[in-house]
């Protein structure tokens, strides 16, 4: 029982580490040092008791299987949870042909600007949408709804600064 006990530890350590490792890492890219330098602190505490556990019994195929275990979990988890947490900035693109699209997309909220340009089939508009993350299936499902045909392509956003950037809609207080 102790051996399965230990190599369970070893396996939930190695997902807790990594899974904020992964998180650490985008937080990096993203230009969030202080957020990202958190995180390898704690990171790099549970990677020093998780590996000082392996080491301790190199003998155990167990333990080194729960360990590899633990890192594939930790980087699938990592990866959830990051999406679920949305941070970051979207650019999406979209060429419509549908013009309610637009409005719809004003009426959510979303910041849009429209450049007119020509396709295949005649014109069509542009339309450039800088959201935050955590809003992009509320846009691509907006998307869908008012303009199936549309084209869309997203892409991070490192830094945005000036015009318009939606929030999440939710109750309005006025304070006087």
């Amino acid at each position: 029982m102790g051996l399965f006990l230990s190599a369970l530890l070893i396996f939930c350590l190695r997902v807790g580490d990594v899974s904020i490792g992964t998180l650490r890492m985008l937080f990096t890219v993203r230009g969030r040092k202080y957020v990202s330098a958190s995180l390898a602190l704690v990171e790099s505490g549970i990677f020093i008791f998780a590996l000082s556990r392996v080491m301790s019994g190199l003998n155990s195929p167990y333990k080194m299987l729960a360990y590899a275990m633990g890192f594939a979990v930790g980087n699938f988890s990592g990866i959830t949870i990051e999406r679920w947490i949305g941070s970051g900035t979207i650019l999406a693109r979209i060429v419509a042909k549908n013009a309610i699209l637009l409005v719809g997309l004003r009426d959510r909220g979303f910041g849009v600007t429209i450049v007119h340009g020509e396709g295949r089939e005649g014109g069509v508009a542009l339309l450039f949408v800088v959201a935050p993350r955590r809003r992009e299936r509320e846009l691509l499902g907006l998307v869908e709804k008012l303009d199936p045909s549309a084209f869309v392509t997203l892409d991070s956003v490192h830094h945005a600064l000036g015009g318009y950037l939606s929030s999440t809609p939710g109750p309005v207080s006025v304070r006087k």
